[in-house]
């Protein structure tokens, strides 16, 4: 059984292991509709846990609720449609998003205080030119996500096709090794097109026009505070 951020970090109480609509809504910072696409992409799950007098009711594991809030941040920050959010989210490397939320596990206390701070291990999601969505994660951690090139810590994890839809990239098309794998699975022409879109990508984030950035690690903590009854600020929050 996963444990969740509060059990990891030697919680008195144990917390709940579900949460209803309404905590996720207000945790998250997503609506309820919202959620749904995003559940309904692959990116998030619900859970149906029977009622006390018959019938089922929606519930939302820690995690999902967690990475539900990068999907608001990302709609917020970006100016993404819901749509291309949960193409976004659910066609990422899968496991990555679960990575990110075990990554901060160690970071999350109800004693840290209700101003969300950055730290040096923060995972960032970039969005070059409008188009291309990079993830940017410590040194070390991209050691850990399978597939990454060596050495490379701002992961592309694909572009927006038109509003509503977005591509997924395989970072196997960063070194030959990965590329020899796609082969075996793709057609010459495809992979040939994929790298080349590739290096466009690599190449427009080393020029980059424009850069809009998100901070999803001190995201996803305001999110477990909020979910666990907690303040949660914001520093721009505080000023305004």
């Amino acid at each position: 059984m996963t444990m969740t951020a509060s059990e990891r970090n030697g919680a008195e109480a144990p917390e709940p292991l579900f949460h209803g609509d309404a905590e996720a809504v207000a945790a998250s910072g997503m609506p309820l509709p919202s959620l749904r696409v995003l559940q309904a992409a692959g990116a998030i799950q619900a859970q149906k846990t029977p009622k006390e007098h018959g019938g089922f009711k929606r519930m939302w594991r820690e995690e999902d609720v967690l990475i539900a809030s990068i999907g608001a941040a990302i709609s917020e920050h970006f100016a993404w449609n819901i749509r291309i959010v949960a193409e976004a989210m659910a066609k990422t490397h899968p496991g990555t998003w679960s990575a990110l939320t075990a990554s901060i596990a160690e970071t999350i206390s109800p004693d840290v205080g209700a101003l969300i701070r950055s730290t040096e291990d923060d995972w960032h999601l970039d969005l070059i030119d409008r188009k291309f969505l990079f993830l940017r994660v410590p040194p070390l951690v991209s050691t850990l996500l399978p597939d990454t090139p060596t050495g490379e810590s701002a992961l592309i994890l694909g572009y927006a096709t038109s509003k509503d839809t977005f591509q997924m990239l395989p970072w196997l098309l960063g070194h030959p090794e990965g590329r020899t794998k796609l082969s075996a699975i793709t057609s010459p022409a495809q992979i040939t097109t994929a790298e080349r879109i590739y290096k466009l990508a690599i190449a427009t984030r080393a020029n980059a026009l424009s850069t809009a950035s998100i901070n999803i690690s001190m995201q996803v903590r305001a999110a477990w505070r909020r979910l666990h009854g907690l303040d949660a600020h914001f520093l721009q929050e505080v000023l305004r």
